[in-house]
């Protein structure tokens, strides 16, 4: 009886420690679409492997700035080009098959089109990676400010 309980106990422990993004032996039920739903700031970028502070892939996606990410798919990221807030919007919605953000946003002089390949999201961490149109890859790393989903926005 005891070697079957502990049986069964490993298999859930192994089933539920299989979780995509990193979510652990817990599992979350609330959908990815909703989890994203909040204000998240870069906390970390890394260019082509190396951490930096002083270099980003645009204005927009530079260190401690924020991006929010509503429930109609709209995207808000805020920052401070010189010495002015900025405020811009555009879109986002998440591939078919959940592992990656697409989103297009726009500052003062380029458009972009990003498609953030999910390296880890679990809790109040969110950590992207993609190749900008210069080649170089790119890793954001953000935490969750605040959520979205008492407010129902």
């Amino acid at each position: 009886m005891i070697q079957k309980k502990f049986l069964i106990s490993i298999s859930l422990l192994c089933l539920l420690s299989s979780c995509r993004y990193e979510e652990g032996p817990f599992i979350n039920f609330t959908p990815v679409k909703d989890r994203i739903r909040g204000q998240w700031k870069v906390i970390a970028i890394e260019k082509n492997g190396t951490s930096t502070t002083t270099e980003y892939p645009s204005i927009a996606e530079a260190h401690n700035n924020f991006f929010s990410f509503y429930a109609s798919e709209m995207l808000s990221i805020s920052y401070i080009d010189d010495n002015i807030w900025c405020e811009i919007n555009g879109t986002y919605e998440f591939s078919s098959d959940k592992k990656k953000i697409i989103a297009a946003f726009s500052d003062k002089t380029n458009s972009y089109k990003r498609n953030y390949e999910i390296i880890k999201f679990k809790n109040k961490e969110l950590k992207v990676k993609f190749t900008d149109e210069k080649n170089n890859k790119w890793v954001l790393e953000f935490s969750q400010i605040y959520s979205f989903l008492s407010y129902g926005m």
